[in-house]
């Protein structure tokens, strides 16, 4: 048997729960209308004789005071264990059936006075409930009419006798009609609301545009139920837009402002032949704006983070990535080294004379040189490469899946590229040391071993590349030591 759907799963307890609070909420609700109703029937008779002298004032008296009694338990016992609300609800349709034919039958019967307790136990059934309950009720207070017309010997399928159950079924219908209208209006309002308040949540909750992307568009299908709905990235318009597109019809809802929009939400379906509306009302618009609003405001707070994080990541002089992202790569690529067995090389590279070319040219042309030096880097390494600034002068080259070999073909290219640079017409040159680890090589010895081998390049003359050993521990590693001088 497959298993349901989560979000399913969740969207049908969602409207168990929903139907269950509203029942309560309207049982509790009814009930001040049947214990004001029971209150005024028993004071009128208290103060019939002299109008009234074939209402039996006492009978009447006890049987609202009873139906009232019965009320509040049928209120009471969903409160102390909610899984008898619904028995609660039908009970108390039965009170008020029985209440009304009690209050009737001691008060003239059929024809008396109090005949339209009848009408009005139905009518709160159908306002106060459901219209399915409400006709329930109807039913009850008919066949309640008829037995007491029937048990005072009068004929119930006489013209006379069928009038008034049928104005009651007039009466009732009608309600019937406007409550059911009215309870699904409220009720795909309430749909609405929580699936537009479930999207806000998801919407806050995202870290990332596609999943953002993904809630809206499920939230959409929801609201526009009978509508295929598509989330498009680029322009959009700058209201909504409602048009026939050959058979279908079709919604456009810009997400974003005008100058800074992300899209569009776009709902279709099929219109039947030569039917030119969409058949859309205000309230279907208002969803999709609310959702459209929610999303722009998502996205633009994803785009806003993803800038922060990546300026936590760039060197703002070269426009490489910085140290703490260079650890990070590091350490990503290494792992996975170590998960697949497939290489991993690096390149440390030091301009050559540095400190030199500042002291003699100013700080200025120094960072012009570097940002130059960056350039040509990125410029001459291939787009799988990841490049960084080590630190002051320093850059570095993560070059994943590269075997050695082809490292300081790499390597080789980067300085050429380097050396033929004229920045303000003056030469630099850099020193490159090349290091690759493949198993169980960490993050830790692959620098080790490339900052040897950039200071065995240095040491050796400088402008030119030296592939290192990764086959010491951190242990046997030791420190670098001094840096040869700039």
């Amino acid at each position: 048997m497959p298993t349901p759907d989560p979000p399913a799963r969740a969207d049908r307890d969602a409207a168990v729960r929903a139907r269950r609070a509203r029942l309560e909420a309207r049982h509790g609700g009814v009930l001040g209308l049947r214990l004001t109703a029971m209150a005024a029937v028993g004071l009128a008779a208290l103060a019939a004789p002299s109008w009234a002298p074939e209402v039996d004032r006492e009978r009447v008296v006890m049987v609202c005071v009873f139906a009232a009694l019965a009320q509040l338990l049928a209120w009471l016992e969903p409160r102390r264990r909610p899984s008898h609300l619904t028995a609660a609800v039908w009970a108390s349709l039965v009170v008020d059936a029985a209440w009304a034919g009690a209050v009737v039958a001691a008060a003239g019967g059929p024809t008396g006075p109090l005949a339209g307790l009848l009408v009005l136990a139905a009518l709160w059934a159908t306002i106060g409930y459901s219209a399915g309950l409400g006709l329930v009720a109807g039913v009850a207070a008919s066949g309640t009419g008829l037995v007491l017309l029937a048990a005072e010997g009068g004929d119930p399928w006489s013209a006379g006798a069928l009038g008034p159950p049928a104005f009651l079924w007039a009466v009732l219908v009608s309600a019937a009609v406007g409550s059911a209208a009215s309870e699904r209006e409220l009720r795909v309002r309430a749909q609405r609301l929580e699936v537009l308040h479930r999207a806000a949540r998801g919407l806050v909750d995202a870290d990332t545009a596609g999943v953002m992307v993904d809630i809206t568009r499920r939230a959409a299908q929801r609201v526009m139920p009978g509508w295929s709905v598509h989330l498009r990235p680029g322009s959009a318009p700058s209201t909504v837009v409602m048009r026939r597109s050959g058979l279908d019809a079709v919604i456009i809802v810009p997400v974003g402002s005008e100058g800074q929009g992300f899209g569009v939400i776009e709902c279709r379906r099929p219109l039947l032949a030569r039917v030119a509306h969409h058949g859309v009302r205000a309230r279907d618009l208002g969803p999709l704006e609310t959702l459209a609003a929610s999303l722009a405001g998502g996205l633009a707070r994803a785009r806003a983070l993803a800038s922060l994080e990546r300026r936590s990541l760039t060197d703002e002089l070269t426009g490489l990535g910085n140290r703490r992202s260079f650890d990070i790569e590091l350490a990503r690529r290494t792992a996975e080294s170590q998960r697949t067995g497939r290489p991993v090389s690096m390149c440390l590279i030091d301009i050559d004379n540095f400190k030199a070319y500042n002291d003699a040219y100013g700080h200025l042309a120094g960072d012009d040189a570097l940002a130059a030096v960056a350039n040509a880097v990125r410029g001459s390494s291939r787009l799988t490469d990841i490049a960084s600034r080590y630190g002051g002068e320093e850059l570095a080259l993560i070059l994943p899946g590269t075997a050695h070999e082809h490292a300081i073909e790499v390597a080789e290219r980067v300085r050429t590229t380097v050396a033929g640079l004229a920045v303000d017409h003056r030469r630099v040159t850099v020193s490159i040391g090349v290091a690759t680890g493949e198993g169980d090589c960490s993050a830790e010895v692959l620098v080790e071993a490339a900052d040897r081998a950039m200071y065995a390049a240095k040491a050796a003359g400088r402008d030119r590349v030296v592939g290192g050993s990764t086959r010491l521990s951190p242990l046997d590693a030791g420190p670098a030591g001094p840096s040869p001088p700039a």
